[in-house]
């Protein structure tokens, strides 16, 4: 079952059409929802509270989103509240929801204005949902940067430090530019052409590999020279993306986990002799 499934296609004419619901019968519906999952139940009670998604969603359709799209996130808001909400207390769903409404069409918006990551701290957050008004008020209208006296002001104001004013800033206008957009109009080249290539030249790349090999022999020599126990203990504790705890090897080995620890502690002083002497026997190439 999906919110699409739930609500009118024609959100924001539906929504003028929703039947407000009484103290009573709200209640009825959300313990009807919370305890048996009637989607009746839930389907009565979004589009009774689908004006509430819709009034918050109008309020940010100026950062160039579909209407539609965050309405959707507002009802998503009012399936959280709905999962929180405490009957007890005896207040309506419509006080609590809205707070959740906000927040899921808020969370939607900064995910998508941007093909880059816009914020994610509280900070963040206020900055980027009060930043221009903000600005519109103590700023000289004509500038399009604020002055070091303004990003102050705006830091005190919202409790956030002055670097995160100038990211936010620098993030909101200048927008997302794109690797294959032109440098000028003149040009032919696009930004992609400005990228430094950091990839390494054919010969850097079979140094690279050739060092890998010789530092691979080297560690395994070392590693041949310990008896059974310690190999396995090191290469289960160390050479391994997710290492084994002592607990488990002690269980394995029938042994103690200190016993475990002992025998990797004498196994790794081996292994830093043994490297050290490899090393000091080629030179040339140990690095």
């Amino acid at each position: 079952m999906t919110i699409k499934s739930l609500i009118s296609n024609n959100l924001v004419e539906f929504s003028k059409k929703s039947k407000i619901l009484e103290k009573k019968e709200e209640f009825y519906h959300i313990e009807q929802w919370r305890k048996k999952r009637e989607s009746k139940s839930l389907q009565i009670i979004l589009n009774a509270y689908l004006r509430l998604a819709v009034s918050y969603a109008r309020k940010y359709k100026s950062y160039g989103l579909p209407l539609d799209d965050l309405i959707h996130e507002g009802v998503l808001g009012i399936m959280h509240a709905l999962e929180k909400f405490d009957i007890s207390k005896d207040f309506r769903l419509s006080t609590y929801a809205s707070w959740w409404i906000r927040a899921s069409i808020q969370d939607y918006i900064l995910k998508n204005w941007s093909v880059v990551k816009t914020g994610s701290t509280a900070s963040q957050k206020a900055l980027f949902f009060n930043l221009r008004k903000i600005k519109q008020q103590i700023s000289d209208v004509s500038s399009d940067f604020m002055g070091q006296k303004e990003i102050n002001q705006v830091s005190e104001m919202l409790n956030v430090k002055t670097f995160e004013v100038q990211n936010m800033e620098s993030r909101l206008s200048g927008g997302d530019v794109f690797l294959n957009q032109k440098i000028d109009n003149d040009s032919e080249n696009d930004l992609m052409s400005l990228l430094e290539d950091e990839r390494s030249n054919p010969e850097e790349s079979f140094q690279n590999f050739n060092d890998g090999k010789i530092k691979k022999d080297f560690l395994e020599k070392a590693i041949s020279t310990l008896n059974d126990r310690e190999r396995t203990i090191i290469k289960l504790r160390k050479l391994r993306e997710k290492s084994i705890t002592l607990d488990e090897l002690g269980q394995m080995l029938k042994i103690s986990k200190e016993r475990v620890r002992q025998i990797e502690t004498k196994a790794l002083e081996k292994l830093k002799t043994t490297i050290v002497e490899i090393s000091q026997q080629n030179k040339e190439f140990f690095i």
